[in-house]
């Protein structure tokens, strides 16, 4: 049976490097920014490690309000011009760089289908979207479908013309 220490340990490893792309690239925060409260989070979460019924959701959430008071609440606009600097972050989040080579159908997406996109293309379900945009489930299962048929339909008027 895995202990509480090696279950956060492999938390952290496959955790860590996504929380910093979600808040790098969904909430355009310096990566300096990301790391400082993504670590700060899962400081936070080891401390109550088997109490929390969903450290993903938990953790992405945490992360987010620290990287907001970390940056005075100033986000970036529009994507950083550089790469990440941890290589092995970068190649672990496939589904980042999906959003990022997307970036621009995704971008013109209305906030809320744009914001639920992006969670989901980094691995989230739509109840740990929810907890994170402060929506029910479903009202964000809603703004996925919504999103995903106008990707569909940017992508059959690409194919026209």
């Amino acid at each position: 049976m895995e202990s509480d220490s090696d279950s956060f340990t492999d938390f952290f490893k496959h955790h860590y490097p996504r929380v910093i792309a979600m808040l790098v690239v969904h909430r355009r925060f310096t990566e300096v920014t990301a790391q400082d409260a993504t670590a700060e989070a899962m400081t936070r979460l080891i401390q109550h490690w088997g109490k929390v019924q969903a450290p993903q959701a938990w953790v992405r959430t945490v992360a987010s309000r620290l990287a907001c008071q970390l940056a005075g609440s100033q986000q970036q606009v529009g994507l950083p011009e550089w790469e990440l600097i941890d290589q092995r972050s970068a190649q672990d989040l496939a589904a980042a760089e999906l959003a990022l080579a997307a970036g621009t159908a995704i971008g013109a997406l209305p906030r809320r289908q744009r914001e639920v996109m992006t969670l989901t293309l980094v691995d989230m379900t739509p109840s740990e979207i929810a907890e994170i945009l402060g929506c029910t489930p479903a009202q964000a299962s809603a703004n996925l479908a919504h999103a995903r048929r106008t990707l569909r339909n940017a992508m059959r008027m690409d194919k026209e013309a």
